[in-house]
């Protein structure tokens, strides 16, 4: 137990003088104009990263870093751009940094996009190194540091530090602490940007421990653009627009920091002004099309709620219909009506066939619609209207019904007797 402690007591101290000779190297920096910047795409190669259902993070990350190195490129002609990758290739962590320190660049960018198995967790977050203050933020750590597991040579890389540990997790942290305020104010200008700009909501500045950050010896951060295992996130960071957008926030938030830690006052261009114009136009199109769309389906919910509508209506006058004839046969056990039509199809209550006639009563047999008018108690009483009824359908005929049922005329005349 005791020379664990002294371990451990002996790690702190080198890493106190570590932390001391980082912070030196600061103060040289800050003499220095702000002239390099390191752009890092998260993941690659065979190490795809987050896969969503139509994107894959490595291809999303690459894609929004070359558009951001351009937009330095075109728009601030005293900064020099550097990549950690610039094609589809696998770069071990340890190594992503450390392109930083050669170069002694003033800000290294890591871009990453967040997934979870919540498929609706959503939003941007922008790190920088430090302990992770939440359950959360571990995991995001756990997730993008997995990588060091398949790479060689891991043990001499990363200096045998179990990176899960409490002693790996403040060794880490006690690193990059001479750049932590630095790192933590270009991270919350990053997620400012975001916050104006892009259609998610802010998830904020975190810190946690991550290798791609971890011995980067200038201010750093990783920032998540969007969870790709969304799928309203996952179309807009797949998108040429959306990536353009995120590049141009990024950019902004360089220029903010520039000017700050070289004491200018240079105008940044607008989001809008940094977008290429075919891009603006292609969405505008892409807009336009899917206000299209969204009308065209709105007037089919439209014509779908009318039709319902409709058929409502009809079966509410059916039913109205059933309860007219039921209450016209209220009472009466043996009714006679005169038959003069039939139609495969049920017959509207304003056809025209069925007008100047008394008492129109519908049936259905054998498939078909059967038309009466007239309710009368004696065979007498029918065969009368039965002659009134012939001058227009000329083999009308007279039909029985019992208890609102069609009998025949033989049922119907034992009917009768019985009753009498």
């Amino acid at each position: 137990m005791k020379e664990d402690r002294l371990c451990y007591s002996i790690l702190c101290f080198c890493v106190l003088i570590l932390s001391c000779f980082v912070s030196f190297s600061q103060q040289e920096r800050s003499k220095n104009v702000f002239d390099k910047v390191v752009i890092d795409a998260g993941h690659g190669g065979n190490k795809p990263g987050a896969i969503g259902s139509k994107y894959k993070e490595k291809d999303v990350t690459l894609a929004v870093s070359i558009k951001l190195g351009k937009l330095i490129n075109e728009n601030l002609k005293s900064v020099k751009v550097y990549y950690t990758r610039v094609i589809d290739q696998d770069i071990d962590l340890y190594k992503r940094s450390s392109v930083a320190n050669k170069i002694n660049a003033d800000l290294f960018i890591s871009i990453h996009c967040n997934s979870a198995t919540n498929k609706n967790a959503a939003g941007t977050e922008t790190y920088a190194m430090g302990l992770g203050k939440t359950e959360s933020n571990l995991e995001v750590a756990k997730k993008e540091n997995a990588e060091i597991l398949t790479e060689k040579g891991s043990l001499e890389n990363y200096q045998g530090f179990d990176l899960n540990s409490p002693e790996g997790d403040i060794l880490m942290s006690l690193y990059q602490n001479a750049y932590l305020q630095s790192s933590l104010d270009f991270a919350a200008k990053i997620q400012n940007q975001y916050t104006k700009h892009v259609p998610m909501k802010s998830r904020g500045v975190h810190q946690a421990n991550f290798v791609v950050l971890w011995k980067a010896a200038m201010p750093a951060v990783l920032t998540e653009i969007g969870f790709i295992s969304n799928p309203k996130e996952e179309e807009y960071i797949g998108s040429e627009y959306g990536q353009w957008v995120i590049a141009a926030c990024i950019f902004r938030a360089i220029c903010e920091y520039r000017n700050k830690v070289d004491n200018l006052k240079d105008e940044i261009l607008s989001v809008e002004q940094l977008i290429p114009q075919e891009v603006k136009e292609q969405e505008a199109i892409r807009k336009q099309n899917e206000l299209i769309a969204q009308k065209q389906k709105e007037e089919e919910r439209k014509q779908q709620a009318q039709q319902q509508q409709e058929k409502q209506i009809q079966q509410q006058e059916k039913l109205n219909e059933e309860k007219k004839q039921q209450e016209q046969n209220s009472g009466v056990d043996l009714v006679y009506r005169i038959q003069f039509l039939s139609s495969p199809n049920q017959l509207k209550n304003d056809d025209s066939r069925l007008q100047g006639l008394e008492d129109v009563f519908a049936y259905s047999e054998n498939g078909a619609w059967k038309y009466t008018a007239g309710i009368f108690a004696t065979t007498s009483e029918a065969l009368t209207y039965q002659k009134q009824v012939r001058e227009k359908y000329g083999d009308a005929f007279v039909v029985a019904f019992y208890d609102g049922k069609r009998v025949s005329m033989v049922e119907a005349k034992r009917l009768s007797s019985q009753k009498k």
